[in-house]
């Protein structure tokens, strides 16, 4: 499996001969580089694959773009807040739906839209979106806290059947959280356990997703520039 940082929460995953894209939102490619190399997804990756599948957790301006939109995909997965002149498999939470090459769950999210897990032949990938335990200390009452908690351990305990069988999970690692940051990805490492554990949505801060590699040697790996790729 050959793992490409796009930007932000974006990911390329080429296994076998399905392409993945999760959440591609910039479409302006590194300085100098062009296709995967620089951070974009190319009508030529597309077609170089015999499936190929987009997956957008939610229509926040920093998790999809048009230009990605109009690339020729064989299949496209949004989730139900996208608007309706949109073409694709819309999933809400706890749908599902079988594409050519893999088979797609959405489970729910603490924000808007949907975190899905992705069945390939020989691999399970878990893309969070915008799934996070958004804990805001310093802002927020102790009833928001208390709720927010909830409402992320609700949703963790519908992955819960599946821990211990992820191979690749992408999850929100958010600095803006101050202390908080990594509090939501350690209760995700705890329960689900994926083999191998990648920090998205980190806000260009490199040292973040790094720190979080060398407290969890075992399962963590940074991406920290567009165009980076990691084998596994």
């Amino acid at each position: 499996m050959k793992i490409t940082y796009l930007d932000h929460s974006g990911f390329a995953v080429e296994c076998g001969d399905t392409l993945l894209v999760f959440d591609e939102y910039n479409p302006k490619p590194a300085q100098g580089k062009s296709g995967l190399a620089g951070g974009v997804v190319t009508e030529a990756d597309v077609r170089a694959h015999a499936h190929s599948a987009l997956l957008l957790s939610h229509s926040h301006s920093d998790h999809y773009c048009k230009e990605v939109l109009a690339l020729p995909f064989e299949s496209t997965v949004l989730s139900p807040d996208f608007p309706k002149r949109l073409s694709g498999t819309r999933l809400a939470e706890g749908e599902s739906a079988a594409l050519p090459g893999l088979a797609v769950r959405a489970f729910g999210s603490t924000d808007m839209g949907v975190s899905y897990l992705a069945d390939l032949p020989g691999a399970r990938i878990f893309h969070a979106g915008d799934y996070n335990l958004w804990h805001w200390e310093d802002e927020s009452t102790e009833e928001e806290i208390r709720e927010a908690t909830e409402w992320f351990e609700r949703i963790l305990a519908t992955l819960a059947p599946f821990a211990g069988t992820i191979d690749l999970a992408f999850f929100p690692l958010d600095p803006r959280m101050g202390k908080n940051t990594a509090r939501g990805a350690e209760r995700f490492l705890e329960v689900m356990r994926p083999k191998v554990f990648i920090p998205m949505h980190c806000q260009g801060d490199a040292a973040l997703p790094e720190d979080f590699a060398r407290k969890h040697p075992d399962c963590v790996r940074a991406m920290t520039r567009r165009g980076q790729v990691l084998g596994i």
